[in-house]
């Protein structure tokens, strides 16, 4: 009897997890550089097209935008302002990203450290008369990597 009720919990337990790795309808990404990079266009484009659904995926539930100016901005606000800006492009991720960064320039690195990701950018538009360095931190939860904080910083 305590066979069977073992196996029955061992069923179970591999049940509940194929449910939830199905549920997702995602296989894990991987940890690498191409992989983050891929994230952060995902949830560019999401932004873009007021993807609301994508954007939850993306941000953790923690996640906030610290402008230069140190105000602080939850998800929440993050999400209610793209579901406004319903945009009808329906380009991959990667190509309005492309988009998106050829008319606002941007360099970026990406630092990799066990299950965090830091991206940085910067803008490289002289005509600018203040720019700005941003720094997005990733961290790879569930398989997926998720936003959790942006920063944002004033520079002459």
């Amino acid at each position: 009897m305590i066979f069977r009720s073992s196996l029955f919990v061992l069923s179970f337990a591999v049940a509940v997890s194929a449910f939830a790795v199905h549920a997702a309808g995602q296989r894990a990404e991987a940890r690498n550089e191409a992989a983050v990079l891929t994230a952060s266009d995902d949830w560019l484009a999401a932004e873009r097209r007021g993807d609301v659904s994508t954007l939850e995926q993306r941000l953790m539930p923690e996640y906030r935008d610290i402008l230069p100016d140190g105000t602080v901005h939850p998800r929440s606000a993050l999400i209610n302002h793209a579901a406004t800006l319903k945009d009808p492009s329906t380009l991959p991720a990667r190509q309005l990203a492309a988009e998106f960064r050829k008319a606002h320039p941007v360099i970026e690195k990406a630092i990799i450290e066990g299950d965090t990701a830091l991206l940085s950018y910067y803008s490289t538009d002289p005509r600018l008369s203040e720019q700005v360095r941003s720094l997005d931190v990733f961290v790879y939860d569930h398989g997926r990597w998720r936003a959790l904080v942006s920063t944002h910083n004033s520079y002459s």
